[in-house]
């Protein structure tokens, strides 16, 4: 059999076994409690819970889309849509915009109407909290982002009697979706990368876009953040940008949040990499020092100024939460913030259900490519440049580590509550399947019959994701 066809099958089979999955959770009701048991057949499996509160002529609509996309893939017709799509024209089609201005209205127009995840019910009454002097205005968990979401409330709260900080969280989420939707773009439009219809159709329907649906946390301007220093670092690594700028929007999404911080390794990468430029290692220091020395230096002054200095770094906002123990425990639990030990099967199963939650088909996908062995191909003037191996390495770096993260870092409110602290590191392994697929496939149809599957069953988790979010919610 020929090895793309073989590839495509299993790309096929991969999205059909992801879906088989969906349908088999609908086997049990959708629960109505906050944190219910973690054991419970109902809820052990929550990274595919969405898909149970979906209206059945959804999944159906759904399991026929699935199966026509897979059958339409061996049809001529398809191949003359897939030699279009893959082409390189001088700009993306308005297609891509008017899918975007539907997505970034979308934002506003469906926001999430609960406080259930994470520090979301603390956030959204704590910045609006009566008495100014216990309500929060700054906080070293993420100074950025509290700082402009309290400003925020502050200017309008007040004025237009909200009672509490979720109408800040409805208008600024959506601004940073934009601002990922914008990046996303401008990855689409580079088609030495991969097809625009790959690249924007796997970022689009990410569920971690969840975070721009009014969501009450302090990630959605650190997952705009993300995205953009990864192109930027993507542009770096192939000599096309200056290393400040990358290094620049990775300081200031440091400040958003801290756990960004994860990322440094892939940038001090880029520093080595290119230290053959004018000036080498010494000038690649500067060029990565300063921006973060000036982002610091300005953040500490601004939570100072604010009587909120690098005492409550140390005291109140100290990292790993209300425990303040960082990782998983290695051998047993020793507070109310510990679910589990590092190696034991509930970990474990948390790590797998936040995959699935947040890109059910990006690592899978991954595993496919690597088992294929993706690595042992021709080299063509189409994919050389796409395939370059710095930019591969940096991808791979700033995903094992972030992918690192989420193994070792302990989720205080266990792992379906604190999804979205995880949900970044879906990023770099994102773009670099977006940009391995096409290496392997080529752009054309044989990429066409094995990827478009994989948008349509990560489309439709995150679809049924944002509508669980819609539907409405109380504390117990």
């Amino acid at each position: 059999m020929n090895r793309n066809r073989a590839l495509v099958l299993a790309l096929q089979g991969l999205a059909l076994a992801l879906w088989g999955l969906h349908l088999w959770v609908r086997r049990f009701p959708p629960t109505a409690t906050a944190i219910p048991g973690p054991d419970s057949p109902e809820t052990a499996w929550w990274g595919l819970w969405p898909i149970t509160y979906a209206p059945g002529w959804f999944v159906w609509l759904g399991t026929a889309l699935l199966a026509g996309v897979i059958v339409w893939g061996y049809s001529g017709a398809s191949r003359k849509a897939a030699d279009g799509a893959s082409g390189s024209p001088a700009s993306l089609s308005p297609l891509y915009f008017t899918l975007t201005a539907l997505l970034i209205g979308a934002f506003f127009a469906f926001p999430l109407v609960h406080t259930r995840w994470g520090d979301a019910y603390m956030l959204a009454n704590g910045l609006a909290w009566p008495d100014p002097a216990l309500r929060i205005t700054l906080s070293w968990q993420a100074p950025l982002d509290v700082f402009l979401h309290s400003r925020v409330w502050a200017l309008l709260g007040e004025a237009r009697h909200w009672p509490d900080a979720v109408p800040a969280y409805r208008l600024l989420s959506p601004i940073a979706g934009a601002l990922y939707v914008a990046v996303a773009l401008a990855l689409a439009a580079d088609r030495r990368l991969a097809p625009a219809w790959l690249t924007f159709g796997l970022l689009s329907t990410l569920g971690l876009i969840q975070l721009f649906f009014g969501y009450v946390e302090n990630y959605s301007f650190a997952a705009a953040g993300v995205l953009l220093y990864l192109w930027l670092g993507m542009g770096a690594a192939r000599g096309e940008r200056p290393l400040w700028l990358a290094a620049s929007v990775l300081a200031v999404t440091h400040a958003t949040h801290p756990s960004t911080i994860v990322l440094a390794p892939s940038l001090l990468w880029l520093g080595w990499v290119r230290r053959r430029d004018a000036g080498g290692l010494v000038r690649n220091g500067l060029e990565i020092a300063l921006p973060m020395l000036i982002v610091a230096g300005g953040t500490i002054a601004l939570m100072t100024t604010g009587g909120h200095g690098l005492h409550a770094l140390f005291t109140t906002d100290r990292p790993g939460g209300g425990d303040a123990r960082w990782f998983v425990p290695l051998f047993r639990t020793e507070t109310r913030w510990e679910q589990y030990t590092l190696f034991s099967w509930p970990h474990l199963r948390d790590w797998l259900n936040e995959q699935m939650l947040v890109a059910p088909v990006i690592l899978p996908g991954l595993i496919v490519l690597g088992l294929a062995g993706s690595g042992r191909r021709r080299y063509t003037p189409e994919n050389r440049e796409a395939d370059s191996l710095p930019l591969i390495r940096f991808l791979l770096i700033a995903a094992g580590a972030y992918l690192l993260f989420t193994w070792l870092w302990n989720p205080d409110y266990g792992g379906q509550r604190d999804w979205d602290l995880f949900s970044l590191a879906a990023l770099p392994p994102t773009i670099l399947l977006a940009v391995r697929l096409p290496a392997v496939l080529g752009k054309g149809h044989a990429l066409w019959a094995g990827a478009m599957p994989l948008l349509v069953v990560q489309g439709l988790h995150t679809i049924a994701w944002i509508y669980q979010n819609t539907l409405p919610w109380s504390w117990p």
